[in-house]
């Protein structure tokens, strides 16, 4: 304990920390956490008073076990706290119906050229006549209805007011396929728990205003109106949607394509209002009090309101709350007359959020904040160490230029150091060029800031100042945009990571710490032998799946893709999802999959049949990964899209192999595919143009391995399956079968299911289509032969894993 005695808020709040973590992954239930912290009290309590100052080890021990079950019960509190949410257990609306939903606009609405999006704190729900009140937050979204036959006006929502929407109401989308970003998790650190939806603005009715408190009403909400108001009339586009980010953490104008960019270039974090930020604020009422000659103990009070109003102005994202809260510890100091130390001030900030929610310890935001200010402390002392110490003995004007540039060079690489597993964890890629992108994009995002807090604040006295100042900063804005686009666009600009676990991230630091704070040569050279037996631990007991064939039904939607990893490592995909205009599965699906299990080369694309919904990632596919060959069923069914893929192919020396009934495939150790269906007569007969079904034309083939058989069968209907019936017969018996034609009635034909009768079913379509996919029909016919049912609308990607014997199948949600 001798290492914690200057800085017990560190020892506390680890403590802390490891109590929360006991409870989220032992389940300790809240009744036995409060009558241990209760229990705990009384005694340190009796021990204080009865024992003075003997017993010290005992009350240590005592304060450390009250410390930890605190945090148990307040996780066991906090995680459980939306269960008062009355909205979180209304069940989602059924196709075809609508609800109205009442509730109060809590946040500034965003407006796009599609609708409007905000955050409603609902307080009923009234449907057929009947009014339930509810409680909890949902976010909104009223769609343009384009097939409105006149054009309609965007509807005027502020924050506080109390609207009527007509609609319907969603769970947020949970993780769907393996390693995806858990959108429902993130919603519910933040008590989100619903989606609500509605399509046409005639929908939206505002009841009433300024239903929010005094200071949300205002002055918190039409100060950030104002300088989000300031920043898009003096600039526009990109420009106008970085200064939001800097100023004020309002990112939602940000195009995708930016946001990309950044992350490639790794300065995502120029984008996050962070510590900087409170910085200037401290600096600028400092400077303005000061001016006014106000004494200090008055001018640390104001200072302290003004951070307390920023933090709340921008929405009190985790690093600005650390920020402020370290601030005014800091300030506070000064008053109290008490030495600074840093372990301390940043503990004490950590414990006070931890407190008021304990949730906020698996926010991204909060993560990675604290690991970046960490790392600028304690990986930069060590640097500045062993090679900045020279710097300060000199006195000369060139050495402090240089002391300058080491010190921004120093600090960047001990951020870059210390975020680096977590950045590839979260983002699934690692940016060659971060550390050069950010030696010159945060100074000048640094200038940026400053002037953009000039802008809007002169606008209050000359609005000429303020666009003076935003002309100046709009091209200070442009040349950093340019920049990070320019070092995110090559190639090699970053490269993407295999997934990896939780105990890899705390390998690195463990490694990480043993090599830069080794004291001699000899040192380091033992802590490198010990670093590599910590990283041979770790491949030996990550796992291995070893014989086993893997089988991940992707959810794509209305759609399908599955993607089969065999034994002897070879990749093969069956279909590639959809692709719309605005939405590409090969690219935001399938694609990030692939990465994550670090796979760059794909054997064998099989593209059942040319439907969209079926071949619309395959371009992407081929544009960025290694591709051996395509199979396909031969339709002479020729679009725009489909040309593009032949000539991709071509290019890439891509082979293209037509199947037919009665082939097969046995050059896969351990693996046999019969490709059942079509004939040439009927792959041809369905690519007709006026009489053709390019369904019943889908290659369809019977996968096996060793003792296990899986049926693909693309969207093969009714006609298909009577000829596959008639051919194979007993042959059809499959363990697992991947439903045709995404569960329509067209398929899964009562004959057809009686041969297959598979122990499982597997159907792939989208929430919500507007086939009402899968029909009930094909459920009952599926049931009534014993199939366990799997659907990907419902439980997300469905994994299955076989050593050829046992199959297992599970779900992603």
């Amino acid at each position: 304990m001798n290492v914690f005695s200057n800085m017990p808020a560190l020892k506390y709040v680890l403590i802390l920390i490891s109590g929360i973590l006991f409870q989220r992954f032992s389940g300790a239930d809240l009744p036995f956490s409060a009558i241990a912290v209760l229990i705990l009290l009384i005694l340190i309590i009796i021990i204080i008073f009865t024992y003075s100052g003997k017993a010290v080890i005992l009350k240590d021990s005592l304060t450390i076990l009250l410390i930890f079950f605190t945090g148990v019960m307040k996780a066991q509190i906090d995680f459980n706290s939306g269960k008062d949410s009355g909205i979180r257990f209304f069940p989602d609306t059924k196709k075809g119906s609508n609800i109205t939903l009442t509730g109060i606009v809590s946040g500034i609405p965003d407006i796009d050229r599609s609708g409007i999006r905000f955050t409603l704190e609902s307080k009923s729900i009234s449907l057929r006549g009947d009014k339930v009140i509810t409680g909890g937050k949902v976010i909104v979204s009223v769609y343009r209805d384009i097939y409105s036959k006149k054009e309609e006006e965007l509807p005027v929502i502020n924050p506080g007011d109390e609207i009527s929407v007509k609609g319907r109401l969603s769970e947020p989308t949970g993780r769907r396929n393996p390693g995806d970003f858990n959108y429902r998790e993130y919603l519910e650190l933040r008590d989100v728990y619903k989606l609500f939806y509605a399509t046409g603005f005639k929908n939206v009715k505002v009841l009433s205003a300024d239903n929010l408190g005094f200071i949300e009403q205002r002055v918190m909400f039409p100060a950030k109106m104002f300088a989000l108001n300031n920043i898009d009339t003096h600039l526009s586009g990109d420009n106008a949607a970085y200064l939001k980010g800097l100023v004020t953490g309002e990112r939602s104008d940000i195009s995708e394509e930016t946001k990309e960019a950044f992350i490639n270039a790794g300065v995502m974090h120029l984008i996050a209002v962070s510590g900087l930020n409170v910085t200037y604020v401290i600096l600028s009422v400092s400077i303005i009090l000061s001016m006014m000659r106000i004494p200090l103990r008055q001018r640390i009070f104001i200072t302290c309101i003004f951070l307390i109003f920023y933090c709340m102005f921008t929405g009190s994202p985790a690093s600005i709350v650390r920020a402020t809260l370290m601030g005014i510890l800091v300030l506070m100091s000064f008053i109290i007359e008490r030495k600074i130390f840093f372990y301390n001030i940043i503990s004490v900030s950590a414990i006070c959020i931890i407190l008021f929610d304990a949730r906020i310890l698996f926010d991204t935001g909060f993560i990675l904040s604290y690991s970046a200010t960490l790392s600028m402390v304690i990986i930069y002392s060590r640097f500045e160490e062993k090679f900045l110490s020279s710097y300060y003995t000199d006195t000369s004007k060139f050495s402090k230029v240089m002391k300058w540039a080491a010190v921004l060079f120093f600090t960047t690489l001990a951020a870059q150091i210390g975020t680096l597993p977590l950045t590839a964890l979260y983002f699934g890629k690692i940016s060659v060029v971060s550390l050069i992108t950010n030696l010159a994009a945060v100074p000048l995002a640094n200038i940026s800031l400053a002037m953009g807090f000039l802008q809007i604040m002169s606008e209050i006295i000359s609005s000429g100042i303020s666009s003076a100042v935003a002309e100046a900063n709009n091209i200070l804005l442009s040349i950093q945009l340019a920049f990070i686009k320019y070092s995110a666009s090559p190639e090699f600009s970053f490269f993407y990571v295999r997934q990896f676990n939780i105990l890899a991230v705390g390998a690195y630091y463990i490694i990480c710490g043993m090599i830069l704070f080794s004291k001699s040569f000899k040192a380091l050279f033992r802590n490198l032998i010990f670093s590599v037996l910590i990283c041979s631990v770790i491949i030996l007991i990550y796992p291995d799946p070893g014989n086993k064939l893997i089988i991940t039904f992707l959810d794509v939607g209305q759609g399908d893709c599955a993607l089969i990893e065999t034994p002897c490592g070879k990749n093969i995909l069956v279909d590639c999802g959809n692709s719309t205009e605005t939405f590409d599965n090969g690219e935001k699906t399938i694609a990030p999959l692939l990465r994550r299990k670090g796979i760059s080369k794909i054997d064998i694309i099989i593209l059942t049949h040319m439907h969209q919904d079926h071949i619309g990632g395959v371009n992407y596919l081929l544009r960025n990964f290694s591709v051996k060959s395509i199979i396909e069923s031969g339709q002479s069914h020729r679009t725009y899209f489909t040309a593009q893929t032949d000539s991709l192919a071509d290019a890439n020396k891509v082979s293209r192999v037509t199947v037919r009934s009665g082939d097969m495939i046995d050059d896969i150790k351990d693996i046999r595919m019969y490709f059942l269906f079509p004939t040439k007569e009927r792959a041809e007969a369905s690519a007709h143009p006026k009489f053709g079904n390019l369904n019943n034309g889908s290659v369809t083939f019977k996968m096996k391995y060793k003792d296990a058989d899986i049926l693909f069968t693309g969207d093969i209907e009714g006609e298909g399956e009577l000829f596959i019936r008639d051919h194979y017969s007993e042959f059809l018996k499959t363990d697992v079968l991947k439903v045709a034609h995404h569960g329509s009635v067209t398929s899964t034909t009562i004959p057809f299911t009686i041969k297959n009768s598979p122990e499982a079913a597997v159907i792939s379509c989208g929430k919500f289509n507007k086939f009402s996919h899968p029909s009930e029909i094909v459920l009952n016919r599926l049931k009534k032969t014993g199939s366990e049912i799997f659907r990907t609308d419902k439980d997300g990607a469905v994994i299955l894993e076989t050593d050829g014997y046992e199959i297992n199948i599970s779900n992603i949600k």
